[in-house]
């Protein structure tokens, strides 16, 4: 008997071995007081370490941000500069919208999450 489970995380690691080499840090963020406020580092959240994947060329996707109650609306579709994929299974927490990555010189803004079910969650990111 297969024990698909045991296989599915067996695949999920190797994926992250093979595939996530760029060194990145999550730094949580948090809304300013009021919307006039700006928003700033969330201390009740500490930053990490970790190794994940960034595809600078991700094709436009249709992840509404807010459905309409009519059925017969679509948002059209949202471009991002980049979607983050990486193994979460050890993480201390996964992170929200608005948090910031940091991958070398670059930082990123998370605008949007996709979860399939996987330790392998996508993040869409945009330049900050």
């Amino acid at each position: 008997m297969v024990d698909w489970e045991a296989a599915r995380a067996f695949t999920e690691q190797a994926c992250s071995e093979i595939f996530d080499y760029t060194e990145c840090q999550v730094q949580p963020r948090k809304p300013g007081v009021t919307v006039n406020h700006p928003t700033g580092n969330d201390p009740d959240r500490e930053p990490f370490t970790f190794k994940g994947t960034i595809d600078l060329e991700p094709p436009s996707d249709r992840i509404p941000r807010h459905l309409s109650l009519d059925t017969g609306v679509r948002k059209g579709a949202i471009s991002y500069d980049a979607v983050l994929a990486a193994h979460v299974g050890s993480w201390p927490y996964i992170p929200r919208r608005e948090d910031h990555i940091i991958a070398g010189a670059v930082t990123w803004k998370i605008v949007a999450k996709e979860q399939d079910g996987s330790s392998r969650p996508a993040f869409y990111l945009s330049r900050v």
